[in-house]
């Protein structure tokens, strides 16, 4: 068994399954975490939730579990590198790439939308480039019910999500998040793949968080002119603060940047 990464939710680990001769990521929950039941009992419910999800750009949920005071749930492991990694080393992508990499991205959310699952969490760190050239969005394990009973917070108000890719109303703490939420992550994403940055940056997460609550964010085309008008228009969409002037769904902005 070896780490793979850790954040500030959990610990992910490299896990042999010596019954079947396969290996797998299981992700376990923070101790902290563990220790509040009403956490414990939502990540399972949310967790039976995702493992519905089948879609070719979603790393499924193959089980989940708790025991020995962990709470885990493991997915596929899969061969290549995660978005977040591939820019460490290419910051900004060729157009191409990036329009490939935010369709399939906006699919995958789509098909997890209509099942009445939002992400919360769209960022490189959560997409990983197979080998194969395949695209899957990872981590649905703070994903939330769309029927359930809304918000970006748990019941010990802990704020889910990665500031600088988080919506203005998932940032502000709001408990009526929807689709476009992802939508507005989708976009950061797609300005990060194009132009090496993200729109917004500050010293610490209370500045973030209030630039984007005030601010528009950059067009595009300014940082990186050479991005097709078409591309950036779809990228500019996305990051409206206003939800309501976002594309209304992940599949209309996967189709804006069809060209």
């Amino acid at each position: 068994m070896g780490e793979l990464g850790r954040g500030g939710f959990a610990v992910v680990y490299s896990v042999r399954d010596s019954r079947l001769s396969r290996y797998l990521a299981v992700k376990v929950m923070r101790p902290d975490l563990v220790a509040a039941p009403a956490v414990v009992s939502r990540f399972h419910r949310e967790a039976r939730l995702v493992a519905q999800l089948e879609h070719p750009n979603i790393l499924p949920v193959t089980f989940a579990g708790e025991g020995a005071g962990l709470v885990y749930y493991a997915m596929p492991r899969v061969k290549g590198v995660t978005l977040r990694d591939h820019l460490r080393t290419e910051s900004k992508l060729p157009v191409g790439l990036a329009a490939h990499i935010f369709t399939e991205i906006a699919r995958g959310l789509h098909h997890a939308h209509q099942h009445g699952v939002i992400h919360r969490d769209v960022k490189p760190a959560n997409i990983m480039l197979e080998h194969s050239g395949k695209v899957l969005l990872l981590d649905f394990g703070i994903a939330k019910a769309l029927s359930g009973d809304g918000g970006s917070t748990t019941t010990t108000g802990l704020v889910i999500g990665s500031a600088e890719y988080m919506a203005p109303e998932q940032a502000a703490g709001s408990r009526q998040l929807d689709a476009r939420s992802d939508v507005y992550a989708l976009g950061v994403v797609g300005f990060e793949m194009l132009t090496g940055r993200v729109p917004f940056s500050g010293d610490g997460v209370q500045q973030l968080v209030v630039k984007q609550a005030v601010e528009s964010a950059p067009d595009i085309r300014t940082v990186r002119p050479d991005v097709p008008t078409q591309l950036a228009g779809a990228v500019n969409r996305c990051l409206m603060r206003d939800p309501a002037a976002r594309w209304p769904t992940a599949e209309a902005a996967g189709r804006a940047v069809e060209f």
